[in-house]
């Protein structure tokens, strides 16, 4: 259930979710809620219609235009569609964008992320012969920019892997910390000074529910330029094993990616890409009524949490909650495995997302489940904690 890393000991969040029951599993990070009916229809008929054959590697022109469009909605941000090389393409879900970055751009270099991290951001690079390096938050999961400074200079002076790239994840996994528009303008002069890429992985961007609007940093002054923003539809559509996603930026920027996805993957699924072309955007209520269910399943498991005496860190989204496990426990990998033997409910351990020792009494807990699932996790916490 564990592995070594770093010289910690670390847990493996695929390993705990084998562990625990699908009634009790807050583990994994994907949502387990049902595929909207009109796009299980669309996949159906398109697939039933024999169009499954090779696509381009920058994707189903279709939905690259239904996602321009969604770019331009909901992040401001105009999209050029015709535009050689391509400025927006689809990808192997976010996975596939950041293994496209890794091959792409950071060979032999590194990039920095912000902890506690999201582990595949790490993993990715590593596989792909780069290096990561962290840049700690502090206990409140806020930053100096002087210190954000310093520590990018000093790696980007080394001999060996010097930083080319900052990794921003806004909203958070796996805190659900979404970045205020004083952090990202401090990441913003730091990579400009520095003359840095920054990477935006936004994969969170329609569940933000606190006074943090969420902001593309891509949009920030003479930030286009050196950002690629890396999305995926597997959360906020329910479809992670159609591993589908997207990533836009400069047209010499995707170009790097896209020759990555046209040797390694070869295409996205096409008629799972036409499918959803035709849902994308003709619902001009969906994203906002994705935000609510969720801000009403953060509310209600939350208010639980508390009356169990957990601390939960009010990140401003709500996909995740990352909270301080109750205050008579201070390990929360010994604390998780009691909860999975006496009540077969599972969290991630804190220690999954960081090098340091400063979360290991949290917990990451996925709320991207059904209702009827939440309330019985909750009873059955309820069982052991009260």
């Amino acid at each position: 259930m564990t592995e070594a890393k770093l010289g910690k000991v670390k847990p493996d969040i695929r390993a705990i979710t084998r562990l625990v029951p699908p009634s009790g599993n807050l583990v994994q990070g994907q949502s387990e809620l049902p595929i909207e009916p009109k796009l299980a229809a669309e996949a159906a008929a398109i697939i039933a219609a024999s169009q499954n054959h090779y696509g381009g590697s920058e994707g189903h022109e279709g939905l690259r235009k239904a996602v321009a469009e969604k770019i331009a909605k909901y992040n401001g941000i105009d999209i050029d569609v015709d535009a050689r090389p391509f400025e927006v393409m689809i990808t192997n879900g976010g996975t596939g964008a950041l293994i496209g970055v890794a091959q792409g751009f950071l060979r032999d270099k590194s990039a920095l992320v912000f902890e506690p991290y999201y582990p595949y951001h790490r993993r990715i690079l590593e596989e792909f012969g780069s290096k990561t390096e962290t840049f700690e938050l502090n206990t409140d999961l806020t930053f100096e920019k002087d210190a954000l400074l310093a520590r990018c200079k000093a790696l980007k002076d080394r001999s060996e892997y010097p930083l080319a790239m900052i990794i921003v994840c806004s909203p958070a996994n796996p805190s659900g910390k979404v970045m205020s528009q004083t952090e990202l303008e401090a990441i913003a002069d730091v990579a400009k000074e520095l003359d840095l890429l920054v990477v935006s992985d936004e994969v969170y961007e329609h569940y933000v529910v606190g006074e943090n609007p969420h902001t593309p940093i891509a949009s920030l002054p003479n930030m286009w330029e050196r950002t690629i923003t890396v999305n995926s539809f597997s959360k906020s559509w329910n479809i992670s094993g159609w591993r589908l996603g997207y990533a836009y930026g400069p047209g010499n920027l995707i170009a790097k990616i896209n020759n990555a996805a046209n040797v390694i993957y070869v295409c996205p699924a096409t008629p799972l890409q036409s499918a959803l072309s035709k849902v994308l955007m003709a619902d001009d209520t969906y994203y906002t009524r994705l935000r609510d269910k969720f801000d009403a399943k953060r509310r209600g498991f939350g208010e639980g949490l508390t009356d169990l005496g957990f601390e939960i860190y009010n990140s401003g989204s709500a996909f995740y909650i990352w909270a301080r496990i109750p205050e008579t426990y201070s390990d929360a990998i010994a604390f998780n495995e009691m909860l999975m033997r006496d009540a077969g409910v599972g969290m991630t351990p804190g220690s999954a997302f960081a090098d340091g020792d400063d979360w290991d009494a949290h917990v990451r807990i996925c709320i991207a489940r059904e209702d009827f699932i939440l309330d019985g996790a909750m009873e059955k916490l309820r069982s052991v904690l009260q």
